[in-house]
């Protein structure tokens, strides 16, 4: 059997994709276990109104989180937030169960493939599309449940990922840049840190900490450190008070260490315009053509 689960953008993410391990309860957490070695389990998120699969684990085991939780080896491995919820958890008589993706066939996509008309129809999955709304919401209504695919769908997804170009030479705006998504923007940049300021060397992306999940993380030549936020859309105050809060903790454990903060998105909401201009903490940069990035006006 292999499945096609959907998921959502976390503070504490399932799947935990650096990794290649899923938990869930109950009923799923039963479906998890009629799972086999070798099988597929795809896993498919929004962004920017579309969705996108973004990994493939293949199976290599599944586990009743309560014997990951007993293993010390296990428990030193792995993050998943299965492991420490169940042991701060009072129903440890409910199913509870986390998959393990094979750490060396199982694969986090460089670019997520787009999961549009165009690929499903060519899947077993029957999605009706009605014509009378988009076409995404037919797809997000179709697989807001788990999904079984059949071999020959494995197939097909697989071969429309090895299709798919490993690399970006470059991101566009205007109607080009709404087909990309925020795991683009942050490579290109990650890659090119010049684009953010001189000197900068990337040490850590999509790093853990207690009050979220850091895009970037730059270091220049004198140890300071640079805290980038990448935002596909237009920002507002949210975005604000979110990396004003990977800057508080960063300040607080790195004391003698100068931090700054970035925000890279499209641009600015019109009605936080004002409040934006009025902080002089957190600088704001653009994309734009060939992923042009300049101080946003």
């Amino acid at each position: 059997m292999n499945l096609l689960i959907p998921y959502i953008q976390l503070p504490k993410p399932d799947p935990v994709l650096d990794e290649f391990t899923y938990g869930d309860v109950n009923q799923r957490a039963r479906k998890l276990k009629s799972l086999r070695m070798g099988d597929y389990v795809f896993f498919h998120t929004s962004w920017g109104g579309k969705r996108y699969i973004t990994s493939y684990f293949i199976v290599n085991r599944v586990l009743n989180t309560s014997e990951v939780v007993k293993d010390k080896l296990l428990n030193k491995k792995y993050v998943n937030p299965h492991i420490s919820d169940y042991k701060k958890s009072n129903q440890k008589n409910r199913e509870d169960v986390i998959l393990f993706g094979d750490p060396i066939t199982s694969r986090v996509l460089d670019v997520p493939l787009l999961f549009d008309s165009r690929l499903v129809k060519k899947l077993s999955l029957n999605v009706k599309f009605l014509g009378n709304h988009p076409e995404m919401q037919d797809i997000s209504s179709a697989t807001r449940a788990w999904r079984e695919l059949t071999t020959k769908d494995v197939n097909i997804l697989l071969k429309n990922i090895n299709i798919k170009k490993k690399t970006i030479k470059r991101l566009m705006s205007s109607e080009e840049v709404s087909e990309t998504i925020e795991k683009d923007i942050e490579d290109f940049i990650a890659k090119n840190p010049i684009l953010i300021g001189k000197g900068l060397k990337l040490i850590n992306r999509q790093l853990h900490i207690e009050s979220g999940i850091v895009d970037l993380l730059f270091e220049d030549k004198k140890n300071n450190i640079t805290i980038v936020e990448v935002k596909l859309n237009r920002v507002g105050r949210d975005a604000i008070q979110q990396i004003q809060r990977y800057l508080q903790e960063f300040r607080e454990r790195e004391k003698n260490k100068k931090i700054h903060g970035v925000i890279v998105c499209s641009g600015v909401m019109p009605a936080y315009e004002k409040d934006i201009r009025k902080q002089k903490k957190i600088q704001i940069l653009t994309y734009g053509w060939d992923m042009k990035v300049q101080s946003w006006k």
